[in-house]
């Protein structure tokens, strides 16, 4: 697909989707439940109808509606047949999935695309030789248990969707573990998010300190009915828009929110709350130094930002944005130099010289097949003085279908060739 964005002034509301995060674990939960969930406010994606076929084939009976889906939980310890899966580009699926897979005795092949296959498994594959396991990845990966309880001693500075997936299979062992952290602890948000929903399904995770986690033996997950709230890593977007070129009211978020991706509205200046509507008013914008350690999603946009502020910007901590979609370090300033911004990077960090307005002819925009790519380079594009055109665009698909029908619904002009 490819798509012409042209400068708009854009301006008014906007519901932000469902947030992926929260989704991807709410699922996962009901479908290791006893009885019958309903998760509602659903933003269906690529990367949640992967989770969703990923825990049919482990037994799970799920149901999709418009916006919400209806699930019966299964046994995966009691998995009797080997089974096969496609976590399409989800990594987020494909993490928290390996320690459930290992319940059982039986094999589990977890196929995926792009990228994926080569995102760093070392902890699972340390874990797995240490319990003398089945683990086996190639163009695949290959795992068969039954996993055992014990301490898991995890580095912190990899990704916490290694955590999060020990957190989901632990429980239902018939022997207390633990977790255990080596500093730094990045993105523990998002281990965060993980514990509150498992406190929604009936599941206890006693956290003993910062980076130690004891969880006992022998629990059940519990059905239940989950709304999921708005996603702060796509309102992200709409912030930094706004931010440049607004006024914008997002809609459906949490001002609550443990969401490690809501630390966006701390790199504005004007927005205001009211009730569930977050309002964001342009205002000039200065360089500054943000810590992408805790919410390297949000690197991209973060760069249009930057870009966009007077003066120059540091992101620091940005390595793990490295291993995504694409190497977005890469990827952000190859196409943001098609523009001529100012920007340099080294393996962790973004520097960025910016400025009020850019203009150049005959841009043409690669979008890596990452949808945070494309999203970020539109938002750039809104911005500009001068229209560009974005390739490889339908990896929007993967987090958010509707993203280009919503940014026409405020005023953007952007046009599907």
């Amino acid at each position: 697909m490819r798509v012409k964005v042209s400068p708009s002034q854009v301006a008014g509301s906007i519901a932000i989707p469902s947030s992926k995060s929260l989704a991807h674990r709410a699922i996962i939960c009901a479908s290791l439940a006893q009885g019958t969930s309903t998760i509602s406010n659903i933003t269906y994606s690529k990367d949640i109808d992967a989770t969703i076929a990923c825990m049919e084939a482990l037994g799970a009976t799920i149901k999709k509606q418009e916006t919400s889906c209806i699930i019966t939980g299964t046994n995966v310890k009691k998995r009797t047949m080997p089974v096969s899966m496609d976590c399409n580009e989800s990594g987020s699926t494909l993490r928290f999935l390996i320690p459930l897979c290992a319940l059982s005795n039986q094999k589990a092949t977890l196929m995926g695309h792009g990228r994926l296959m080569q995102r760093p498994m070392d902890v699972y594959t340390q874990i797995f030789d240490e319990q003398q396991l089945t683990f086996q990845q190639t163009d695949h990966i290959e795992v068969c248990g039954p996993l055992r309880s014990g301490t898991y001693t995890i580095r912190g500075d990899i990704s916490s969707q290694f955590i999060t997936g020990l957190l989901f299979a632990l429980p239902l062992l018939d022997q207390g573990s633990q977790i255990a952290i080596i500093p730094p602890f990045e993105s523990k948000s998002y281990v965060d998010l993980t514990l509150q929903m498992l406190r929604s399904f009936g599941i206890t995770i006693h956290p003993i300190d910062d980076t130690h986690y004891q969880i006992p033996t022998h629990q059940s997950y519990l059905a239940g009915d989950v709304r999921v709230e708005g996603d702060w890593s796509q309102a992200a977007f709409y912030t930094v828009l706004g931010a440049i070129q607004g006024p914008l009211t997002l809609k459906n978020m949490n001002a609550d929110s443990l969401q490690g991706d809501k630390v966006v509205i701390e790199a504005i200046k004007n927005k205001t709350w009211q009730q569930e509507d977050l309002i964001i008013d342009p205002a000039p914008l200065t360089g500054q130094t943000i810590d992408l350690a805790d919410c390297p999603d949000l690197g991209p946009i973060l760069c249009v930002l930057a870009a966009y502020s007077q003066g120059t910007t540091h992101l620091i901590h940005a390595q793990r944005l490295r291993m995504k979609e694409s190497d977005r370090i890469e990827a952000m300033e190859t196409e943001l130099r098609k523009w001529g911004v100012e920007i340099s990077s080294t393996y962790d960090t973004i520097t960025i010289v910016g400025k009020d307005t850019y203009a150049k002819d005959n841009v043409v925009i690669h979008g890596h097949n990452d949808h945070r790519i494309v999203m970020a380079m539109t938002v750039f594009g809104l911005c500009a003085r001068s229209s560009c055109i974005i390739d490889d665009a339908q990896a929007i698909t993967k987090s958010y279908p509707n993203f280009f029908q919503d940014i026409q619904d405020i005023g953007g002009k952007v046009e599907i060739l």
